[in-house]
């Protein structure tokens, strides 16, 4: 995202109250970060969204979906993130959870994630470089979820067909994954609609329908560097 000199904006959606609190405590000791919202189940999240347009959403994964009512109602995780990545492009997630499973990990990810840190990491120190490194564009994962995403890359057969012009759309796509498909275009010297026919074509390859997991996907693949994102 682009420079401010207005704090990174965060809503936080948990349902723990004491974890909120600590979030809160530790976010907001920092001038560059406000936290603006918080919510407890899944049905405040678009609620909060939509009136805060929050720059960062924190979102736990295992929580009850409504405040009343049947509590055996749970969150519908990756539904949600498939609507906020499409309706929100602007905003970055990170997800904050004890759900350490494969399918949930790659799954959230394929719809747009920008961060996934398990609540057993020392979050009261990764939290607040975790907000400012998704804002930037990049990506934050825990450890152990960088070692699940990224300890395959050299098993991995490059996929076919991925011309040196789609690995440079990728590769301006992460050093700025929030820039706007026009500004991308710009910086190759190329139309928006040969941008866009690039980016449809390394979907298709890559069988994602985002961005955020072209990018994750390139990385695991090889295709391109991985950053050094994440806690130490």
């Amino acid at each position: 995202m682009e420079a401010s000199n207005h704090p990174i904006s965060v809503v936080v959606v948990d349902d723990e109250p004491l974890l909120r609190e600590a979030i809160r405590g530790r976010l907001t000791a920092s001038e560059q970060i406000a936290v603006v919202g918080e919510g407890s189940v899944g049905e405040d999240v678009f609620s909060l969204v939509e009136q805060l347009k929050p720059d960062v959403l924190i979102l736990d994964l295992n929580m009850p979906q409504y405040r009343q009512g049947d509590l055996s109602v749970r969150f519908q995780a990756l539904p949600t993130i498939s609507r906020l990545s499409k309706q929100y492009k602007g905003m970055a997630i990170i997800i904050l959870t004890v759900v350490y499973q494969p399918g949930m990990i790659y799954g959230a990810i394929d719809r747009g994630v920008n961060g996934y840190i398990l609540k057993s990491d020392d979050m009261a120190l990764n939290i607040p470089a975790a907000v400012k490194q998704v804002y930037s564009g990049g990506f934050y994962f825990s450890e152990s979820i960088e070692k699940e995403l990224f300890n395959r890359v050299l098993q991995r057969d490059q996929p076919m067909n991925i011309s040196d012009r789609r690995i440079e759309v990728l590769m301006h796509l992460a050093t700025n994954i929030n820039a706007s498909y026009v500004q991308l275009a710009q910086a190759m010297g190329i139309s928006e609609s040969t941008f866009k026919k690039h980016l449809d074509e390394i979907y298709k390859t890559f069988e994602v329908n985002n961005s955020r997991a072209a990018v994750i996907k390139a990385m695991q693949w090889g295709i391109i560097p991985i950053p050094s994102y994440g806690p130490g």
